[in-house]
């Protein structure tokens, strides 16, 4: 039986408490996981059937006291299992420098107390293994960082699954071969990646909150599960103003998103977005740690990036944002992160300051040297500054090529009912 349907046949109590722990407790257990068998494959595997056993044991034993103690507990059991079913065993606790305490340990259903909360962080550091090309480093954190299943990271790649699988196989056993021990980074570690840690978490929210495939804008749950690691990232690291910085970015960003779909599920413009429904609790935490990173000497793209976020956050409405300030934001942003993307905005900023013309030309500059011509909002961006500029025709133009090369079916009916229009 497949879990979807195994989830549907569940009482509502105990299928509520398997999708909360899948959320909140998969990279926690993974990593504790990790540590005893010092195998990806293994780890992962082990974790993947302490989950399912849940499901099967749950209904009639009930939902325990600690989840998080007993699915690592029965993980790591698994994990021993299968080291031991490999011929292994011995071998690898040699290695470990355990003893029967470990398996003392690991036997022992009693644990209640919280996982070191460092090695949630530091799994995700392992999937930014130097090694590893960028896109990678993303999918491995998707898959093994956020519990994410292949299908659903090999969506947001806009690729087969199968090729996904391969990829993601690719990756662990890079990391593997790469010379050093499969293991859970130590500070050093975590402290020397943290930028590409920083980098993929933002990216993975990127991901979610506009989706890069199926038929709505965005993806929830992976935009959920990238909320939760930079809070994580930011628990871990609380001084690191660039860690401030991007949550203060995905806490201001998630919170316009009740609005940006209408209740006919078609996606709203900011310009035209119902500001009052955006949610004024995480704008408030987004602000506070906009506040810290902004304070910090030098600001990094992060805590720019959560600047530009805020001014939009503040704004009474559309025609009260301060477009000056939020262009000299970009103008920062820019020397620090040459982005065709990051300029998108700044040329759309500028439309603001000195008219839709110059924003245009400085759009069509962009788009001439950016290689933007598969992004669709570079050509709705074209086609809103020609509305502006009373060029319907080629308004329209524009509009059509942002449908071509839309992601989501939400997003090619959005384009192609502009087009229309």
């Amino acid at each position: 039986m497949g879990v979807r349907r195994l989830l549907s046949s569940l009482p509502d109590d105990v299928a509520r408490a398997a999708e909360f722990a899948q959320r909140e407790h998969w990279g926690r257990v993974l990593a504790g996981t990790l540590r005893l068998a010092r195998d990806l494959d293994i780890a992962e595997e082990a974790t993947a059937d302490a989950f399912l056993l849940a499901l099967q044991t749950w209904p009639t034993s009930g939902v325990p006291e600690s989840v998080e103690a007993w699915l690592l507990t029965a993980a790591r059991r698994r994990a021993i299992d299968k080291i031991r079913r490999a011929a292994r065993l011995r071998e690898r606790l040699a290695e470990l420098g355990a003893t029967s305490q470990v398996l003392a340990e690991v036997a022992d259903l009693g644990v209640t107390g919280p996982l070191v909360w460092d090695d949630e962080l530091r799994l995700v550091v392992l999937c930014c293994h130097p090694a590893l090309s960028a896109e990678a480093q993303v999918a491995l954190t998707l898959r093994l960082g956020c519990g994410a299943p292949t299908p659903a990271v090999a969506s947001a790649f806009l690729v087969s699954e199968p090729t996904m699988a391969a990829r993601l196989t690719r990756a662990k056993r890079r990391i593997a071969q790469s010379g050093t021990r499969v293991e859970l980074p130590d500070d050093a570690a975590v402290e020397a990646r943290l930028p590409a840690v920083r980098r993929v978490v933002h990216l993975a929210y990127t991901m979610g909150h506009t989706a890069g495939g199926g038929t709505a804008l965005r993806d929830d749950e992976l935009a959920g599960r990238a909320v939760r690691l930079a809070g994580a990232l930011h628990a871990l690291r609380p001084d690191d103003t660039e860690t401030a910085g991007l949550l203060a970015l995905v806490l201001l960003s998630e919170a316009r998103a009740p609005a940006r779909v209408s209740v006919d599920h078609t996606q709203v413009l900011l310009a035209d977005v119902d500001r009052s429904a955006w949610d004024q609790a995480l704008i408030e935490q987004g602000l506070q740690l906009q506040d810290i990173a902004g304070h910090a000497t030098t600001a990094g793209p992060f805590a720019l990036q959560a600047a530009i976020a805020a001014e939009h956050a503040r704004a009474s409405s559309f025609a009260a944002t301060h477009w000056t300030r939020i262009v000299e934001l970009y103008d920062a942003l820019l020397t620090l992160e040459p982005s065709p993307t990051l300029a998108l905005g700044r040329c759309l900023a500028m439309s603001y300051v000195h008219g839709a013309a110059i924003g245009l030309a400085d759009l069509n500059e962009v788009m001439s040297v950016g290689r933007l011509e598969g992004y669709p909002y570079a050509h709705a961006a074209q086609a809103r500054l020609l509305s502006r500029l009373d060029r319907p025709h080629d308004a329209r133009r524009a509009w059509i090529r942002a449908a071509a090369c839309a992601r989501t079916t939400a997003e090619r009916d959005y384009f192609t009912g502009q087009a229309a229009g």
